[in-house]
This record gives structure tokens, C-alpha cells and sequence, in this order.
């Protein structure tokens, strides 16, 4: 399907993520990974768990849009649930794995979408009726702003 972006250069751009986030972790210790550039920001475990978190909203909203016609879909505190999952006492590694278990079950998904599955919408909050296109877009947008995070994490744990 054609648009700003073809649907294969988003699932591209999803594909790459796990990637650039491998590189950016070459030599990253247990000690860097927890270090947090402000009080009240998070460190980069706590960045690649909010991914994590997203990445399971992202098949959840996947799976509504592709079985309801325009569902709801409802936001989450974010915040709130890196805290409840205390991603700065896991390992690492445990986080990267989930994320990149997750990131390969939503490009699986999305590999097999039909155009007019594509085209499918939700309501989300804020942004009115959606099309999984334009929501795909976003959460293109979400790990290049988050990998950006990480980047400024490891260059200010220095």
C-alpha cells in the first residue's frame, strides 16, 4: 500500500529498531543501564521497558483494530506501569529479550496484513478515528524518539 510511507517501509523501519538498539548497547554495563540523567527520568532499562510496554499495547491495539470495526483505544500511564514493573531491578538483558520477543510476534502480524486490513481504524484519544497505517507510522516515530533517549542516556552515563 502507498502513502507517505509504503507499508513495507514500515515494517522496515520496525525491523531496524532492534538493531540500532543492539549497537547502542555494545559495552553498556548493568551500572550504565540503571543510570538515570535526572531525577525524575528514566534510565535506559527503564526506556527499553517502556518500549517493551508499548510494543504489547501495540499488538493489543493491532488485534482490536483487525477484529472490531473503529475500537477504542484507550491510553495507558505509562509512567505508572515502568514503576510497577520495576524495570530498573530487572536485568538488561531480560528487558531486551521480551522487547525484541514482542517486536518479532508484531512484525509477524503486520507482515501478513492485506491492503484493505491496513486501512482499518481505531479512536484513539486526542487523535480521533485512525487508520493501523498512520498508527504504524507513530510508533515508527515512537522508537526512533526513544532510541534518541537512549543514545543521550549512555552519553550522559559516561
Amino acid at each position: 500500500m502507498e502513502g507517505i510511507w509504503t507499508t513495507a517501509e514500515l515494517i522496515d523501519s520496525l525491523r531496524k529498531t532492534p538493531i540500532l538498539l543492539a549497537a547502542l548497547l555494545v559495552g553498556v554495563d548493568a551500572e550504565r543501564a540503571r543510570m538515570r540523567p535526572g531525577e525524575i527520568e528514566w534510565s535506559t532499562v527503564e526506556v527499553i521497558g517502556h518500549l517493551t510496554d508499548a510494543e504489547e499495547r501495540a499488538l493489543e491495539r493491532i488485534a482490536l483494530v483487525l477484529s472490531k470495526d473503529n475500537p477504542e483505544l484507550a491510553g495507558y500511564d505509562q509512567n505508572a506501569l515502568v514503576r510497577e514493573r520495576n524495570y530498573q531491578g530487572k536485568s538488561l538483558q531480560a528487558v531486551v529479550d521480551r522487547l525484541l520477543e514482542l517486536r518479532a510476534e508484531r512484525l509477524e502480524m503486520l507482515s501478513g496484513l492485506t491492503e484493505e486490513q491496513w486501512l482499518r481504524t481505531g479512536v484513539s484519544a486526542g487523535r480521533g478515528v485512525t487508520p493501523l497505517t498512520a498508527i504504524t507510522c507513530h510508533m515508527c516515530w515512537h522508537d526512533t524518539n526513544h532510541l534518541a533517549q537512549i543514545a543521550n542516556n549512555l552519553a550522559t552515563a559516561r
